[in-house]
């Protein structure tokens, strides 16, 4: 039987000296699928993955993946390119990378992560992946926080809690930079607020 292997693509966004690479490509093993990685320095920044459902056993079905490829390299590449200010910030501040490893730390906490105003992830503490599609809910998120701030007499909204697919997690804020801690399974939220409150504070 003849093996056909769809092209992948690669493109690369620049920010002030600094790379971002965006790649996607077919796999077989262990199942079929298509996968858009960004990274920055070596380091995986987000992740996009599709199974697809049957191999490529025929040119017209490798003209399909094919297709399905550039279109969701494209739509990551303009997305990366709007944010590339962002995304590059959030990687090179060190006060970040010190608020999330703070963060971490706090008993109860299994990951913690900042995100850019649109919802993609620009530094994983945890080696742990969000899943993709939290992304749009975490920019509508961020867009009712502002809301918020904007129209309320109470004072600028930094916190939210939400439950996503059993897990709970909240979006924390600080100088205009948006973070979002997961608790552990079953762990008492309220009772570990106040250190994460102290982590935000002396950020």
């Amino acid at each position: 039987m003849n093996e056909f292997l769809p092209a992948g693509r690669l493109s690369k966004v620049t920010e002030d000296g600094v790379v971002v690479q965006i790649q996607t490509e077919f796999s077989r093993r262990p199942h079929p699928r298509v996968a858009t990685t960004v990274c920055l320095d070596g380091v995986v920044l987000h992740k996009i993955q599709k199974d697809w459902d049957a191999p490529v056993e025929s040119q017209e079905q490798q003209i399909a993946v094919e297709k399905f490829i550039g279109r969701q390299h494209g739509e990551v590449v303009t997305v990366i390119e709007s944010q590339k200010r962002q995304i590059v910030s959030g990687h090179k501040s060190q006060g970040t990378a010190d608020v999330l490893e703070g963060l971490a730390r706090v008993d109860g906490i299994n990951g913690a992560w900042c995100l850019t105003d649109k919802g993609i992830v620009t530094i994983d503490s945890s080696g742990r992946e969000l899943l993709p599609e939290y992304a749009a809910v975490f920019e509508g998120l961020i867009s009712l926080c502002k809301f918020l701030s904007d129209v309320s007499t109470l004072g600028e909204a930094t916190e939210g809690e939400i439950i996503l697919d059993k897990e709970q997690l909240m979006i924390l804020k600080r100088d205009e930079k948006y973070y979002v801690v997961a608790f552990e399974p079953n762990c008492d939220i309220r009772s570990i607020l106040r250190d994460l409150r102290s982590v935000m504070e002396k950020a």
